[in-house]
């Protein structure tokens, strides 16, 4: 359980995405807004061969790595809240960032 604090921006943006689908905090949903792009344009690095995937490669062999099961299971949780508040384009980011990571997770790195 390491892995956990190597994942805890991972699970801040979960909670940013509650706060702000939810009213909860009126400036997360900044947060979401800039986070978002950011991220797909990480992953779609990662995925066509941008330098960025060296660092995934480079988590991934770690001993202690997390487990790829949390990360779709935080994409998930992503997805559904954005998609059930209507945010779409964000709620379609959020799809596109973990189709990516699904892509590169399988091919291996």
């Amino acid at each position: 359980m390491k892995w956990l604090k190597d994942v805890v921006l991972d699970i801040a943006i979960t909670v940013f995405i509650v706060l702000a689908t939810t009213g909860m905090v009126s400036w997360a949903q900044w947060v979401v807004f800039i986070y978002t792009p950011f991220m797909l344009a990480i992953k779609a690095l990662a995925f066509f061969g941008g330098g960025v995937g060296q660092v995934s490669r480079q988590r991934k062999k770690a001993d202690d790595a997390p487990p790829a099961l949390f990360f779709h299971a935080l994409y998930a949780i992503n997805v559904t809240l954005l998609a059930l508040n209507t945010w779409w384009i964000s709620a379609g980011q959020w799809a596109l960032i973990w189709l990516f990571s699904f892509l590169v997770e399988r091919r291996g790195g």
